[in-house]
């Protein structure tokens, strides 16, 4: 039996129908490999901060308590970084400063940072 959904919609309250379209919407993307380690930038202190990514080795970000720092690497051997959403996106050369200490620019983490 086919029933017709006009005469439901138009049955529901305004606050039913609110919940019943946000069922509908997704939940914000959390990403596959979220992992801790610690961060700084311009020789700041280091603080504590997260390596998220879906495509370790490709495309990551460091997640600072107040912002994120985006990292794309096509394999080329081309990598780039964006400092926040407004800024534009910069080549960068990756360099070890020491044992599981990472740099791009001015932008380090230390910790088990997963290369690919």
């Amino acid at each position: 039996m086919i029933v017709p959904l006009a005469p439901l919609i138009r049955s529901l309250t305004p606050a039913a129908l609110m919940i019943t379209a946000g069922l509908g919407m997704a939940a914000p993307a959390r990403p596959a490999l979220s992992l801790p380690v610690e961060c700084r930038q311009q020789q700041q202190d280091w603080q504590l901060c997260r390596y998220e990514s879906d495509q370790p080795g490709a495309s990551w970000q460091l997640a600072f308590e107040n912002r994120t720092v985006r990292f794309r690497h096509d394999g080329s051997g081309q990598m780039r970084m964006q400092l926040n959403e407004q800024s534009d996106w910069t080549t960068v050369k990756a360099r070890w400063i020491a044992e599981q200490t990472l740099c791009w620019n001015e932008v380090c983490a230390r910790g088990e940072i997963p290369l690919d």
